[in-house]
Formats: C-alpha cells, structure tokens, sequence
C-alpha cells in the first residue's frame, strides 16, 4: 500500500467517530445533554426535589446559591453567582439560608 493509500485510510479511521457524534438528533427526540423539564424552585431548608440536571439563575444581579447536592447531605454555598448563568449541578435542594438568589430554576 503506497503512502497515499495509508494516509486516506488513516484519514478515514479518525473521522469515523466524529461523523458518528455529528449526527442530528430526531425532531421530538430527546438528548441526553439537555434539560427537557423546567420548574421554578422554592427554597427551603426541609424540602426536596428529584436531582436537576442544572439550575438557572435569572437575577438581575449577582448572588449566592446554598444547595445539597444529589450524593450530599450537607450544604454548599457558591458565592457570587451572575445573573443568567447555568450551573451543571444535580442537586435535590436549595436552601433557604444562605441563599440570596430570588430567581432559580430547576432544569431536568
């Protein structure tokens, strides 16, 4: 095999996996990424929830965050938290101490 041959073969064997991930998901199918359910979250130092996929925060200003986490039972405070951010957590409470934030909601 010349080296051209080996180099296409080569080529082909790298990008396999990657056309492979490029593929569109279906219309009404859902991605295991993505959130699909969204729920505005009261908080609470008793009550729980089924562990999110992440939470929203939709203040207009900084704040803090106090949650248990899905594998925790004690609560973690993340300071300092924007407005409009994303956080990629799973967590089955949001604590009413600590927690600044007026707007969160739960994504699933």
């Amino acid at each position: 095999m010349g080296v051209m041959m080996r180099t296409i073969a080569l080529i082909t064997l790298l990008l396999l996996p990657a056309a492979a991930l490029a593929q569109t998901v279906p219309q009404g199918a859902l991605s295991l990424n993505q959130a699909s359910q969204f729920r505005a979250l009261t908080k609470s130092d008793t009550a729980t929830f089924p562990p999110t996929r992440g939470l929203h925060i939709g203040d207009a200003s900084t704040c803090n965050v106090a949650v248990i986490g899905a594998q925790d039972t004690a609560a973690v405070t993340f300071n300092n938290v924007q407005s409009g951010q994303i956080l990629p957590f799973s967590v089955t409470k949001l604590m009413s101490t600590n927690t600044t934030c007026a707007t969160v909601t739960g994504l699933w």
